[in-house]
């Protein structure tokens, strides 16, 4: 076992240093970014911008440009980066709703596309007061969630605004969707930061030294950052929640977690203290509830069933049943959390955000990272209509499974480097 980790070790490692070296001319030449073309379409209109990014290879769909059309819709200002050519049809799609469309080559991924427009618009002497980030690694949602996302990116008293953070690795803002203001745009640190960053196309990279890094920066120079789907709100938005919603909201979970899970081992201590709770309340001779006449340990569903009719026929008064469905609660919501928090929370967050919050992010590599199954996302997305939703289900079937990824594509997958 050691062995086999130690020898995965060293051809990660080798790996990334080879594709740094075949890659190091192309890192050279980009210090100062090069484009490939520059259109400006139309004079901008006020002092709000977004660098959106746009991956040749996934091409350009309809919820790419309904997120340009929704950011003009509120008087910003999208400058579309295109890592590599598309074809002129795309191009021209693009040109209808964008303020300006820069092309380059595909070096450095999303990160890089980020840089080379940052630094482009800092050698213009742009002035802004603020700038909002996106890439393609995500599809957004149309309707309010995306209208509340945009407007809050846009409009903060915060210097950061990210919309979703992450802890893997360390504690960083992710950089599909985020904003900064004027301040920060200005910096010296923050400029030295994107001048200095190497884009190589390694997915590591992009993560530690990129995203990782810029979040640091932020913190070094002082400059308070705000997170609009976090977990702390996520939390708060649970425990406002009757038992049998929280319960309902288990399927928007990774796998399903606990969809069949047995309760016994998680609320068991929980379940002891609302009968002690009940008992000190001089409620003895009260019945049971019918999960605890059958002697069985009860499943999630069977819980909710009976603590629906338990909520909505005991007394107002019973104060120890109530302290203890709290208990059961509270519980059951630290365990939800536990799941979301430790990671990349647009992935293992992203059922409970989008149908709680509203969030209108979807990673487009949730199957391909084996967090959810067709039938999860299925779920998740159950309440659109059709037309809407299969779209999207054959956007993420379309990148595959991991189960189905063999080779060295399966060895980049399983090391991150994919």
């Amino acid at each position: 076992m050691r062995i086999g980790k130690a020898m995965n070790w060293l051809a990660v490692r080798a790996y990334i240093r080879s594709a740094k070296l075949v890659q190091a001319p192309h890192i050279f030449m980009e210090k100062t970014p090069r484009f490939l073309s520059d259109e400006t379409t139309r004079q901008p209109n006020g002092d709000l911008y977004a660098i959106v990014v746009k991956y040749n290879k996934f091409g350009v769909t309809p919820d790419f440009l309904h997120l340009l059309n929704e950011l003009r819709h509120q008087n910003i200002n999208p400058i579309v980066v295109c890592n590599g050519r598309l074809s002129q049809p795309e191009h021209d799609a693009i040109k209808a709703v964008a303020q300006r469309v820069l092309v380059r080559q595909n070096i450095g991924r999303d990160f890089g596309a980020y840089r080379a427009a940052t630094l482009l618009l800092a050698a213009e002497g742009l002035q802004l007061r603020r700038l909002l980030y996106f890439n393609d690694s995500i599809m957004y949602v149309p309707g309010a969630g995306l209208r509340n996302m945009i407007a809050s990116l846009a409009d903060s008293a915060y210097d950061v605004v990210g919309t979703n953070e992450n802890h893997e690795f360390i504690h960083h803002v992710g950089s599909y969707a985020f904003s900064v203001s004027g301040k920060v745009f200005n910096d010296a640190a923050v400029r030295r930061f994107w001048s200095r960053y190497r884009p190589y196309d390694i997915r590591p990279h992009a993560i530690r030294k990129g995203e990782v890094a810029l979040s640091e920066c932020f913190v070094r120079c002082g400059y308070n950052i705000d997170v609009l789907y976090s977990t702390d709100k996520l939390a708060l938005k649970l425990d406002r929640m009757a038992m049998p919603d929280i319960v309902s909201n288990l399927r928007y979970l990774p796998n399903g977690a606990f969809r069949s899970y047995e309760l016994e081992p998680l609320l068991a201590g929980a379940i002891y203290t609302g009968k002690m709770l009940s008992k000190r309340s001089g409620k003895r001779n009260a019945k049971p509830a019918a999960i605890d006449e059958m002697n069985l340990t009860p499943t999630i569903s069977q819980y909710s069933k009976a603590m629906k009719g338990r909520v909505d026929t005991s007394p107002a008064d019973d104060r120890g049943r109530l302290v203890g469905e709290q208990v059961r609660r509270e519980v059951l919501v630290n365990h939800m959390m536990g799941i979301v928090m430790n990671g990349s929370q647009v992935h293992y967050g992203f059922g409970l955000f989008h149908r709680t919050m509203d969030s209108p992010l979807i990673k487009r590599d949730l199957l391909l990272r084996g967090l959810l199954f067709e039938h999860d996302c299925a779920r998740i997305l159950d309440y659109m209509p059709a037309q809407q939703r299969e779209p999207i289900m054959r956007e993420l079937l379309n990148r595959g499974r991991s189960v189905n990824v063999g080779g060295f594509r399966r060895f980049k997958l399983r090391n991150g480097l994919l």
